[in-house]
This record gives C-alpha cells, structure tokens and sequence, in this order.
C-alpha cells in the first residue's frame, strides 16, 4: 500500500476513531452505558490503547445493523 493510500484510508470518516463521548452522543446513550456494555460484552466493538478507549465509526455502524430486527 502507497503511502497516499494509508493517507486516505487514515483520514477516511469511517476509519476516524472517536473517544468514548463521541460514540455515546452518536448512539445517544451515556458513556456510563457504554461502560456497562463493554462491561457485558455486549456492545460495539472498542479499541483499548493504554488507558483510552476508543470506537470506530464503521464499528458502531455495523453494530447497529446487527441489532436490526425485522417486524
């Protein structure tokens, strides 16, 4: 992969991490809530560098076509 490529693949909106708060506003639950899913295994997929977390907007994404239900 060229250097251009990882360029903008990094700079992609769907690849940009987001902090903990950011992934709470976009599924509009709190950050305790996400927490606790991570907690329970049972939410999106998170990254853990260090001390931080953080999400992937395409993670999030997917994760809520999974719960998708049909009626």
């Amino acid at each position: 992969m060229s250097l251009q490529q990882e360029d903008a693949m990094l700079n992609d909106d769907q690849h940009k991490l987001l902090t903990i708060s950011d992934a709470a506003e976009i599924l509009s639950v709190s950050r305790r809530t996400l927490s606790r899913w991570a907690r329970l295994r049972k939410g999106p997929p998170r990254i853990k560098v260090g001390r931080s977390i953080f999400y992937r907007r395409s993670s999030l994404e997917r994760w809520l076509v999974s719960l998708e239900e049909v009626a």
